[in-house]
């Protein structure tokens, strides 16, 4: 409970979240795929910082049975759809 590790996962996947927002922000009438893209990758980095919250404030079970699994979908999701758009 209240491991250190999380709340660094957690700070670094915040701050990871910024890089594909800015790349939506700047390309979100340029290019719809790559906005996709961007959109997706944000999302899930997103959800994945919260799983690190969760897991931070000792709420494992709501990190294993809801975030985990959303954030596999939306990488999943982002995967799939790159393999069939692409760029």
């Amino acid at each position: 409970m209240l491991d250190p590790v999380d709340l660094l996962n957690l700070t670094l996947m915040l701050a990871a979240t910024v890089a594909p927002i800015i790349v939506a922000y700047r390309v979100r009438g340029k290019s719809t795929r790559l906005l996709a893209l961007a959109m997706l990758l944000a999302a899930f980095t997103f959800i994945h910082s919260l799983y690190h919250l969760m897991l931070y404030l000792g709420l494992d079970y709501v990190a294993a049975i809801f975030f985990w699994p959303l954030g596999a979908i939306l990488l999943l999701g982002f995967g799939v759809y790159y393999w069939k758009v692409g760029v």
